[in-house]
């Protein structure tokens, strides 16, 4: 929004993520049908998928995106949700996506434990799956600045302040449609998914 406002230059920033198995390249300049009223996830970003453009990223200063890693250069944030309430999104978003018809307990036996860490540990650091506590520890020990989604808007202002820019509302993507929400379960069984969980705890308990 920053750039389509004229306050970062013409192809500043860069969004990379991933979607059906792959990793795509979205940035504005190259976005002729850009609608600031469409969402990014659900509209723009399905919508540019394929686009046969040249991409130009020798002006680009801002990466974002899940398909970001470590090897690009500046500083890096990410911000990280309560555990228990990620894995309650996540079953949410895969349901409503037909990705399962399991209930929820059924469909974390087959969720690895610490999926934070693991997440991080392949995607972001590009390194294969071992120990959770050595993932953890690599994970503490990288140059990653890790924060909770709690602290997003402030973490946002900062953020503004350093680049020059004037902050603007910050809208969640909230899932409407929810099996489960974390009033349908109890202290013990929160307690557990700590137990099963643990250094995604840490990490979000600990944050840099």
């Amino acid at each position: 929004m920053h750039e389509h406002l004229g306050e970062l230059s013409s192809g500043s920033v860069c969004v990379k993520y991933n979607a059906v198995g792959k990793d795509w390249i979205y940035t504005l300049k190259d976005d002729p049908d850009y609608n600031v009223n469409d969402s990014l996830h659900e509209q723009t970003f399905a919508r540019h998928r394929g686009y046969a453009t040249p991409y130009d990223l020798r002006d680009v200063t801002i990466y974002m995106g899940h398909a970001v890693d470590h090897t690009y250069e500046g500083e890096h944030w990410t911000w990280i949700r309560n555990p228990w309430e990620r894995d309650i999104s996540h079953y949410n978003y895969d349901w409503n996506n037909g990705r399962v018809n399991k209930t929820y307990f059924e469909w974390q036996m087959l969720m690895p434990p610490n999926w934070i860490c693991e997440w991080l540990y392949t995607k972001y650091l590009g390194l294969t799956p071992t120990d959770d506590k050595i993932m953890y520890e690599t994970i503490k020990a990288s140059d990653l600045k890790i924060r909770s989604v709690d602290t997003l808007e402030e973490d946002y202002k900062h953020i503004c302040s350093t680049l020059n820019l004037k902050p603007l509302d910050v809208k969640d993507n909230v899932q409407d449609n929810k099996i489960v929400s974390r009033d349908d379960f109890g202290v013990l069984d929160i307690e557990d998914h700590k137990i099963e969980n643990m250094y995604d705890w840490m990490l979000y308990e600990n944050i840099k």
